[in-house]
């Protein structure tokens, strides 16, 4: 048995005859085991196939034929569509399954979560008003104090007890006040967030901004879309060609 044909029979074992039964098991391998074979030889033919003349030409193409049969007989065959369709259906419910579960407690917990994020930030901006509001006081009280050192310097009849003076006055700096705030009691990150307000100017910029363009994607499947759906359509920047596939 090659590598393809072992590798079907250990995607239907690893499904379990439960999914896949048995006799859906040996039909599967009987049906692609012969195109499984070939698929080496379409490869190896690929490789080494040469188009030289009209005669080559047909006999590439006849291959061609042949290969799209095997590719149709593969994605058409009943019993692995109907089991590709149950995977997928099996998958939908289990997710939903899940979703079930995870979803109202995530909704949940975002909704606790919020509140303690919302009181911790009215906290803290409590805590930073308090701490503006002490520090006005005590860069205050620091000009009064240097006013005052400067008023008694003003009066002092020496120059040598002036200038001592008023280097002490030179010398009152208000200390720094700090004012804790509660700490959050859960995990936060403080991310930024980007809101496009002017798309017109973004797109502009982006003549003179050649960073910029790594923001946009340009859909060429769309491009070739909107050329195949109307031939006269023109983009600037882009250039269409047709290709022979």
């Amino acid at each position: 048995m090659d590598k393809m044909q072992a590798e079907v029979t250990e995607v239907l074992e690893a499904a379990g005859t439960a999914i896949v039964p048995q006799s859906m098991r040996e039909s599967l391998i009987t049906d692609l085991a012969p195109i499984a074979n070939r698929i080496e030889t379409y490869a190896m033919t690929a490789e080494t196939i040469r188009v030289v003349d009209d005669a080559s030409a047909k006999s590439a193409a006849e291959v061609c034929d042949l290969i799209a049969a095997d590719v149709k007989a593969v994605k058409g065959h009943e019993i692995l569509a109907n089991v590709i369709t149950g995977f997928h259906a099996m998958h939908r419910r289990l997710t939903a399954l899940r979703d079930a579960f995870v979803a109202p407690m995530e909704a949940s917990r975002k909704t606790i979560k919020g509140k303690v994020i919302a009181w911790t930030e009215a906290e803290r901006a409590k805590a930073e008003a308090e701490q503006r509001r002490l520090q006005a006081i005590a860069d205050e009280q620091a000009r009064k104090e240097r006013e005052r050192l400067e008023a008694q310097a003003a009066k002092l009849k020496t120059q040598e007890k002036r200038e001592e003076r008023l280097e002490q006055a030179a010398q009152v700096i208000a200390p720094v006040v700090q004012v804790a705030a509660p700490k959050s009691a859960v995990k936060v990150a403080r991310v930024w967030v980007a809101r496009v307000v002017d798309a017109g100017a973004f797109f502009a910029a982006i003549a003179t901004r050649p960073d910029l363009a790594g923001y946009c994607e340009i859909s060429v499947t769309k491009l070739e879309r909107a050329k195949a759906s109307n031939h006269m359509t023109e983009i600037p920047g882009v250039e269409f060609r047709k290709e022979v596939r």
